[in-house]
């Protein structure tokens, strides 16, 4: 008799357990070049859907950026700027006062309920929560949130290294390579966040991981602390023969999207090794100086590595972001590679020809 009883019972608790799970709703932006801009879309009852752009305003956006870690709306945008969406249109007519935790708790229509199409899905471009400013590209420089309307310098004194992981993973700019305590703030306010970070480094954003409020209200620090992170994770070598090698020529980098042609003030015999042996060209026999800066390259990069010659690539080499001279597009990094099996030993550079090898110094 109990059992009868019990199993429409239990079968009531899995039908209320699948209801609740297809009914969790997310929120994303899509089609905006980064997690912080795009197309707004909602995940409700198992389907993706758009947001209808009428009384589309900043009070609404400002709800999108920080529901989803983002920083402030610097834009909210109509008429399907970021692209039209597909699937249902979930909200329309959203009349948030900007305070609200979640975009969906904002008065509407109520969902599914819209008067438009695609053509007017809604969008935001937030300022993002944290960013690297005063470095040599867009993924190095010192450790900056938003909050506020102002950007605000990030403490040193208990910045860790799963943190940095997190920041650089978040900035779309690979992995964290070096992390720089007591530098000078860019600014003289001496203000710093009065929050500390504490990462475990799987987060998907600075924004989502722990934090704890500074003692007083102020973090201890000697100063600004700046993180260099290794987006240059793709090198190409580029000569003016279209149809030559692909083992010789200016070294240049992919650095957030951009090729940039890499300083030779100052350039390794040693980085040049670690270059060949990340594009399979062997080993390094030459560094030519002063080459001239080749088509393609967007600006030169002035950034110092200082490889070993064992590394495995330029990502993998401690580097300087920080003092850097500025560099012409007349000094910029060269290198001519065996382009066949060669190898290093005892310093000096080998390379197989005619079944001996030959000894370059």
């Amino acid at each position: 008799m109990h059992g009868r009883c019990l199993l429409p019972a239990l079968a009531f608790l899995l039908s209320a357990v699948l209801v609740s799970a297809q009914d969790s709703k997310q929120l994303r932006l899509v089609d905006g070049g980064h997690r912080c801009a795009g197309r707004v879309e909602i995940l409700h009852q198992g389907s993706w859907g758009t947001i209808c752009d009428d009384l589309w305003d900043l009070r609404d956006a400002h709800v999108v950026c920080r529901q989803l870690g983002c920083g402030e709306a610097l834009n909210a945008t109509v008429a399907a700027h970021f692209g039209k969406g597909s699937g249902p249109i979930w909200l329309d007519e959203l009349q948030c006062t900007g305070k609200e935790s979640q975009v969906w708790k904002c008065p509407s229509l109520g969902w599914g309920k819209h008067y438009c199409g695609h053509t007017k899905d809604a969008g935001v471009i937030c300022s993002g929560f944290v960013r690297l400013a005063g470095g040599a590209g867009p993924c190095s420089g010192q450790v900056e949130v938003h909050s506020g309307g102002d950007w605000t310098p990030v403490s040193d004194g208990s910045f860790t290294s799963a943190t940095a992981q997190v920041i650089c993973a978040e900035l779309g700019c690979s992995k964290a390579l070096s992390v720089q305590r007591n530098v000078p703030f860019r600014e003289s306010s001496g203000r710093v966040w009065p929050e500390e970070f504490r990462c475990e480094g799987q987060e998907p954003g600075l924004w989502f991981c722990p934090r704890a409020p500074c003692p007083g209200g102020t973090c201890r620090h000697r100063g600004a602390v700046h993180l260099v992170c290794s987006a240059y994770t793709e090198v190409r070598l580029l000569n003016d023969d279209a149809g030559g090698s692909q083992c010789e020529g200016q070294v240049q980098l992919k650095i957030s999207g951009h090729w940039s042609a890499l300083c030779a003030s100052p350039w390794s015999v040693a980085n040049a090794h670690v270059v060949c042996r990340q594009l399979g060209c062997g080993v390094a026999l030459a560094t030519p100086e002063g080459a001239p800066s080749r088509g393609g390259a967007e600006q030169v990069w002035t950034a110092r590595f200082h490889c070993s010659g064992a590394e495995s690539s330029l990502g993998s080499c401690p580097v300087t972001a920080l003092g850097a001279p500025a560099c012409g597009l007349g000094d910029t990094a060269s290198v001519s590679c065996s382009g066949e099996r060669g190898h290093l030993q005892q310093g000096r550079v080998l390379r197989a020809g005619a079944g001996n090898w030959f000894r370059f110094t």
